[in-house]
């Protein structure tokens, strides 16, 4: 997670070969169960067959223990791809997330005040997502290296062009097509977003927990998903919830707890780096 996913899922679905499914985070292929279900996941599709690829991006799919064997029984000839970002980063990026749209989920009640207090309450959620290095492995006893392409956020944010050309080669299209998001990729990328205020915090909270996430299931049932999902982008509806309550960037992290993560992630970044085969020294 937080790893530029919405962006490189914007510029897919922009190239005239490819085909992706509306909805971002299908999540299929993690479900309890998907026997007597692939119609609903193809549901997804409809309208794709003029296109050279279709595709789906689900960020659940990495971590998830069932998602590599059910997609090597029911799809293996898939080319797949994956973001990664500096552990210390994608947990901080993470928080923040989570704090805008999903503690209070877990305990209403209970949402945690600082970073610090949430890497002590919620070790699963929060840090066990920056341990990659488990995750790609587990994947490439279902898949053949060649089946899968690794991409580093630091490339992403450096040299956007050729992260997509190359993503773009891999997929089996066009290398050359330049989406329009490719501009965007500053803002949807970079930037992060934090509370103005405590009240903007409890007020953005309130909301999104007692009307957003209420009408957009009553949407759902009514309209079906596909046509949910498209009437709540293009009514930009978090987009104009973050513009009124929050503001670009994050607070800084102390430095006590940098250095306390760097520490406990020094390990992980090693073996990620003898996995992938690219030196990423400047994550320690």
């Amino acid at each position: 997670p937080k790893a530029g996913t919405t962006w490189l899922f914007r510029c897919l679905s922009e190239h005239p070969e490819v085909f992706m499914a509306p909805r971002k985070e299908t999540n299929f292929f993690h479900a309890e169960t998907i026997e007597g279900r692939l119609g609903e996941y193809q549901e997804y599709f409809t309208g794709a067959q003029s296109f050279r690829v279709v595709g789906e991006i689900s960020v659940r799919y990495f971590h998830s223990p069932r998602a590599p064997e059910r997609i090597k029984r029911h799809i293996p000839s898939a080319r797949l791809f994956v973001s990664l970002r500096n552990p210390i980063e994608q947990v901080y990026s993470h928080y923040w997330h989570l704090h805008r749209q999903n503690f209070h989920e877990y305990d209403r009640s209970l949402v945690p005040s600082t970073f610090e207090e949430a890497l002590e309450r919620y070790q699963e959620r929060l840090v066990e997502p920056a341990y990659c290095s488990r995750a790609l492995a587990r994947w490439l006893e279902y898949f053949d290296r060649s089946q899968i392409h690794v991409i580093l956020f630091d490339d992403i944010s450096a040299r956007p062009a050729s992260v997509l050309a190359e993503l773009y080669a891999f997929a089996g299209v066009n290398g050359s097509f330049q989406p329009a998001s490719m501009t965007q990729v500053d803002s949807d990328v970079r930037r992060g977003v934090s509370p103005r205020s405590p009240f903007h915090d409890r007020a953005h909270r309130f909301l999104y927990q007692h009307l957003a996430r209420r009408l957009y299931y009553r949407l759902k049932l009514t309209l079906g998903l596909q046509r949910a999902v498209r009437l709540a982008e293009s009514l930009r509806a978090r987009q104009l919830m973050e513009a009124l309550f929050y503001r670009s960037g994050y607070p800084p992290m102390s430095e006590r707890t940098r250095a306390a993560l760097r520490e406990r992630f020094s390990e992980e970044v090693q073996q990620l780096s003898r996995l992938i085969g690219r030196d990423l020294s400047h994550w320690k």
